[in-house]
Parts: structure tokens; sequence; C-alpha cells
């Protein structure tokens, strides 16, 4: 099996067409076809199905498919690290990111990665899940970082971290000194809330109309900088995980406190991608993402939120 006849298979695959991948890979079509025989022989299996002058996968076809994909990324990624050698990493990373997580974590996230990496470039998109779908898909973004997945099977969604919904409340709230509160302690207060046609706003509606419970959405915005403001300003409890309000937790001016049986559906943070289409710097700040987020685990570990 070579690299000529795993990219002539992906060509076809992506065009529909032998005569068409000829054209693109500039070969003669009687070579293309017989890369495809020699292949289709060394693994025992016809891998295309041809018929009406159309080029389909065969169910063997579909099997090999991702792993053609992945050695050709993968040859790809290892040109592209030999042609940064002995020179500064380069390149421009485009990023999408929801408001919240761009106006908390990613900063520190990309101070020490361009640290480590002062020569590349970096354009971060601030949209929805379904946006940030929208953009990997025509290409306009490599890598997204969203709270929720979607049923898409173009699209791999990798999870970087997973927190239970904790009450966060000011310092100042008289339920700031319980080690753990039940639901109807926090159904009590008057709750900072997501507006209603947001995701994180309906799982939490949903769950409270599941246990027949009523609540108080007194406070309700789109904005978590204002959250924080009435968080901190004693006028309700906002239900998330500490992460977002990390630095107001390390400073005393809020805290994070479990509840006890807990409900809700955890919060969760993903890493979107399309795997055929990462490159090597994709790649570089995956694994620096991912080492992040584990650092966050072990700080929470060690107590934050509690």
């Amino acid at each position: 099996m070579t690299f000529d006849q795993i990219l002539t298979f992906v060509t076809i695959y992506r065009l529909g067409s032998i005569s068409k991948a000829a054209e693109k890979l500039f070969l003669p079509q009687p070579t293309v076809s017989h890369r495809i025989k020699q292949l289709e022989r060394e693994l025992g299996k016809p891998l295309l199905i041809r018929a009406n002058g159309t080029v389909r996968l065969s169910q063997e076809g579909h099997a090999f498919l991702p792993y053609a994909l992945s050695a050709l990324a993968a040859l790809d990624q290892g040109r592209e690290a030999v042609e940064q050698m002995n020179q500064g990493l380069t390149g421009t990373l485009s990023l999408g990111c929801n408001n919240s997580f761009a106006g908390t974590i990613l900063p520190s996230i990309l101070e020490s990665f361009m640290a480590a990496h002062p020569g590349i470039a970096l354009k971060v998109h601030c949209y929805s899940t379904e946006e940030q779908i929208k953009m990997l898909k025509s290409k306009h973004i490599q890598l997204g970082i969203t709270r929720y997945t979607a049923n898409d099977p173009g699209i791999t969604f990798k999870l970087l971290y997973a927190h239970p919904a904790y009450a966060v409340i000011s310092r100042e709230h008289p339920y700031a000194e319980r080690d753990m509160l039940s639901l109807q302690d926090v159904l009590k207060e008057k709750l900072i809330l997501y507006e209603a046609d947001s995701l994180h706003r309906q799982k939490i509606d949903l769950t409270i109309k599941d246990l027949n419970m009523l609540y108080d959405p007194h406070y309700e915005t789109n904005n978590l900088q204002l959250i924080k403001f009435w968080i901190k300003s004693t006028l309700g409890i906002f239900l998330s995980c500490p992460l977002y309000m990390q630095t107001e937790i390390e400073s005393g001016e809020m805290v994070a406190i479990p509840i006890e049986h807990n409900p809700f559906p955890l919060n969760q943070i993903f890493l979107m991608y399309r795997e055929e289409y990462l490159n090597s710097l994709d790649h570089l700040f995956m694994r620096h993402v991912e080492k992040q987020m584990e650092s966050y685990h072990l700080m929470e570990s060690d107590g934050l939120g509690d």
C-alpha cells in the first residue's frame, strides 16, 4: 500500500469520478484505475462501485476511508513539521468560540500559547455552536470551542471539561457559609438566568419542570458580565460550573456551592473540528487547550468551588 494509492482513492472519493481524479492528479486515467486495482488487490475487497459512469464507495470503501484520510493528514503534518524545523513556528490559527468562554477562560489559554509561539497569528470568532458549525463547514475556522454538541457526522466533538452546576452566589449571601444546598433551598431564592432561548436556560427549565417544582427567573440576560454584577450585588443565585467565575471565586467575591442530589445536566466544554482538515498548527493548539483544561480539573479537585 503506497501513498500514491491512498491519495488516488481519496481524490476519487472527493470528486466522485475517476476521470476527474485523473485530471486533478495530472495522470492518465489508466494509471488512476491501475492504482485503485492494486489497492483493492492488497486489501482483498472492492473499494469502489462503478455504475453508469459514476463511482461511489462500497461498504469496504466507507470502512477504509477514515484511515485513508488520517494517513494523508498525518503525512501533511509531517511535511509541515519538516518545513518548520530550524525556524520559528508561523501561520494563522482560526478559532471559533462561545462568548462566555472567550470572556473568561480563553484569554489565559491564549496568553500562554502566544508566549510559547509568538510567530503565530490568531483569528478568534465568537459565535453560537450553530454558527461555528457553519464556519467549520465553510472553512472559515479550523477549530471551535463550544458548550454543546450537534448531530453532525462530519464534525468531531471532543470533550474537554465537565462539571456539575453549582449555586454561584455572592460572598455576602446568607447561604455563603453553607457546604451544600438542597434544590429546595436554591429555588426559594431569585434566580439569575440566561435568556429563555439559550440552550443553557432550556436545560434548566426542562429539569425543573420534570421535577414539578416552581422557581423565580427574576433576572435574565445573555451577558455574562451583567450576570456577575447581579451575583456580586447579592441579587440572586446563578446555576453554573465554577469555571466561568474562577477569578471572582479566587478573589473571594463569590462562592460556588454544590447542590445536593444535583438533577441538572453537567456543564460541558467541547473542542469541535473536522478531522480531515486539521493541520499541525491546529493539533498544536488542541494539545495546548487540553493541557490547560486538565489544569482546571486539578485546581477544582484541590478545592476550587467547594
